[in-house]
């Protein structure tokens, strides 16, 4: 019986072993027993962060991921066992979100205020790793921005580069730099990338996280040519203006600012004309000047030289217009202001006054000026002191244009006329009128 038994036993190992096995590679297959890990080590797989001896630095707001690694598992057929992490301490420092649908036994952490905190990845109730976290919002402490090209005229372009550093230098590279323009229609910007498209003044600011730079530009037009007559014909005392036309490149946009200057060098009272700023032009005297015109600067400046020829033409039958008057009173000093429109020929105006208070008064030559004086100022000033005894005036007021060959006919008369009480008041021009000639009996 027992040799029988014996042969039993041996029949019935042979049939369990086997079975046993076949048993515990599908338990620990289909994950009815967990399997023993090893070396298992928290790492962040994705995300911006400094990993330092004792911790890993992470950035304010940034996510990461963390992984549990490569780690061993004994049975190596075993399926994978159901890890997690969990914050140890400072559970508001930090907030962890899974991930497993993307990548198994990942989580999404990611810092929500500046410290420290723990985590630890688990299996069951048991803690298989730690790891210190910091979180961090590093301070930008310098922007440094170069452009590539040159941006001063239209159709220039360039490109824009920069370097960024915080006081966590291991994110000095994690950091990107936004260029935005203050006028797309003067600078366009794509990326890092800037065209000229437009006349005018555009900044550009650089901008990473809390720190700003700003570039400010002038974008002008590139001068093709400066279209122009070259002479003009005026008489003395004619205004003209100037009206070059300037050739862009690309075609019509704002030019540069235009200058007018003399081109020969004169004393002020061999001048011909008087020029302004913009352009103005005044016939002083009979001859000729020669005028430069220069519209931008350096490689992209254009000159045109232009003549002036300035003629003097009778003025026996011209008549002076528009003779306009103001006057106040000051500690019974009369302060009269007369002005008028320039006359065509004439070098000097005669000023004539006379005081109707005085029954027998005629009119008298207050002052003489030239024309070139006249058109500085545009106006004369005539003093006169009023008797208080009296404390009222009345005076009639007319000029004459004048040149070698003789005088013009007289402007209208104005009147002047109040008491030492008077306010400041101005005088209506009035049409010009050809007054009786015996009004104007002169010395």
């Amino acid at each position: 019986m027992r040799k029988i038994d014996k042969k039993k036993k041996t029949i019935l190992a042979i049939v369990l072993i086997p079975l046993i096995f076949v048993a515990q590679y599908y338990i620990f297959k289909f994950g009815v027993i967990s399997p023993m890990i090893k070396g298992v080590n928290i790492k962040i797989i994705q995300g911006e962060y400094i990993q330092d001896i004792d911790k890993y630095v992470v950035k304010l707001g940034e996510p990461v991921i963390l992984s549990p690694g490569d780690y061993i598992k004994i049975p190596s057929y075993a399926k994978d066992p159901k890890v997690k992490f969990r914050i140890l301490d400072n559970s508001d420092t930090i907030e962890i979100k899974d991930n497993s649908e993307k990548e198994d036994n990942t989580v999404i952490l990611e810092g929500l205020k500046k410290g420290y905190t723990s985590i630890a990845l688990m299996k069951n109730s048991r803690v298989l790793q730690k790891a210190t976290i910091l979180v961090v919002d590093p301070t930008v402490e310098s922007l440094n921005v170069t452009l590539d090209g040159n941006l001063k005229y239209v159709g220039d372009k360039g490109e824009f580069s920069s370097t960024v550093e915080v006081d966590y230098k291991e994110f000095n590279n994690t950091y990107d730099v936004i260029y935005e323009s203050s006028n797309e229609n003067v600078l366009r910007v794509n990326n890092n990338k800037v065209e000229a498209v437009g006349v005018g003044n555009a900044t550009i600011y650089a901008k990473s996280k809390d720190k700003v730079e700003a570039l400010r530009y002038n974008i002008i037009a590139r001068v093709k040519d400066i279209e122009i007559e070259s002479s003009f014909n005026i008489s003395i005392g004619q205004n003209i203006k100037l009206k070059p036309k300037i050739i862009t490149f690309p075609g019509n946009l704002k030019p540069p600012v235009i200058n007018y200057k003399f081109s020969q060098v004169k004393l002020p009272i061999e001048r011909c004309v008087s020029i302004n700023k913009n352009g103005g032009i005044i016939g002083i005297r009979e001859g000729s000047e020669k005028i430069t015109i220069s519209c931008g600067v350096g490689e992209n400046k254009k000159i045109q030289v232009i003549t002036i020829n300035v003629k003097e033409e009778p003025i026996k039958d011209n008549i002076i217009t528009n003779l306009f008057s103001r006057f106040s009173m000051n500690d019974n000093v009369l302060n009269i202001e007369v002005s008028w429109d320039v006359l065509n020929g004439a070098t000097n105006y005669d000023v004539y006054i006379k005081n109707n208070l005085i029954g027998s008064s005629e009119f008298e030559l207050y002052t003489s000026v030239t024309q070139e004086t006249f058109i500085k100022n545009k106006k004369i000033n005539i003093v006169q002191n009023i008797d208080k005894d009296v404390g009222e005036f009345n005076f009639d007021i007319y000029i004459e244009g004048r040149n070698e060959e003789g005088s013009s006919n007289p402007s209208n008369i104005i009147n002047i006329i109040g008491n030492t009480d008077s306010e400041e008041k101005p005088e209506d021009p009035e049409e010009p009128e050809q007054p009786e000639q015996p009004e104007y009996q002169k010395d």
